[in-house]
């Protein structure tokens, strides 16, 4: 999926255009409530620590927090937002459409990333597949996006003090409403873990019965060379044989394949090395840029009197 910096560098250009384009839209159109939208599906992003850092059971952590990046889930927190981050006049139904809307836009550009992408959880409990082919990661068509995608994020920066403040409205029905909201979303996905793999989300069910997918295609996404004799993976805390015939492979490197199981082994068809967690790091980045956009003195004295 893109980094932050993507997210948030390309809706803000979408909306810089459509202003342009129709100056009329400027009044309705709240960017703040935009760029929330566009980082909204991945809440979860960084629940990688659990796993990598912490050595968290991989496969029930994935099960409940990948469905957080779906349209059902993101619905629900962002309806739990619009209650507390009302537009001009307290308006909650706007501000669940501009939210909603940044997140489309987000969703839009995850399936187009990676040649190799394991699924998608868009469509979460009832579709897991692709909806499109998706651009190489790390190619020059994804790189040249994150360099716009910087200068979009610079940009606004130097308009962000012309924006519309956010507004917080704490009564109690407000956060009776957006509690709800948020107990819900955290729960379902407690009820679909077990479906997931028996869906092959992600390639699960290959994950957890390799045997059953023999002469098969399946992908791994991000996973870790654990070994070169014989070449070998580790996705989900499981290791993965590849071909004999797999070369160039060193140990500690991560990479994306698509390939077919033959004799318990996976042969790559297509194979994608990815160097470093440069990605991750970009999106810490602009994690700290995005809190800055969201938030200047004057929301935090408005964030004080909701609060007292």
């Amino acid at each position: 999926m893109p980094d932050w910096v993507t997210h948030l560098g390309t809706t803000y250009l979408a909306s810089h255009a459509a202003v342009r384009i129709d100056p009329n839209l400027a009044p309705r159109l709240s960017v703040r409530h935009l760029l929330l939208g566009a980082l909204l599906p991945d809440v979860s992003r960084f629940t990688i620590i659990l796993v990598d850092i912490l050595d968290w059971p991989a496969i029930p952590i994935f099960t409940y927090f990948i469905p957080w990046h779906s349209l059902l889930i993101v619905s629900l927190f962002a309806g739990a937002l619009a209650l507390v981050l009302p537009l001009a006049g307290l308006r909650v139904g706007p501000a669940f459409g501009l939210i909603m809307l940044g997140a489309l836009f987000h969703f839009v550009l995850d399936e187009f990333d990676g040649l190799v992408g394991c699924g998608s959880t868009f469509l979460y409990p009832f579709y897991f597949n692709r909806l499109f082919r998706g651009w190489e990661a790390g190619g020059h068509w994804a790189t040249l996006l994150l360099v716009g995608s910087a200068m979009a994020v610079g940009l606004a920066w130097s308009h962000r003090r012309v924006w519309p403040r956010l507004i917080f409205c704490f009564t109690r029905r407000r956060l009776a409403g957006a509690a709800g909201l948020t107990l819900l979303a955290l729960l379902i996905p407690l009820f679909f873990q077990g479906w997931m793999i028996e869906q092959n989300a992600y390639y699960l069910g290959f994950a957890v019965n390799p045997a059953a997918f023999e002469g098969q295609t399946v992908e791994l996404c991000f996973s870790e060379v654990i070994a070169t004799r014989p070449p070998t993976v580790e996705e989900f805390d499981r290791p993965f044989r590849l071909d004999d015939q797999t070369t160039g492979l060193n140990r500690g490197e991560w990479l994306s394949l698509r390939g077919v199981v033959q004799n318990g082994a996976i042969r790559p068809t297509k194979l994608i090395i990815h160097r470093d967690f440069s990605d991750l790091i970009v999106s810490l980045a602009a994690a700290v840029a995005f809190i800055f956009l969201m938030i200047d003195l004057e929301t935090l004295r408005d964030l004080g009197r909701a609060l007292t």
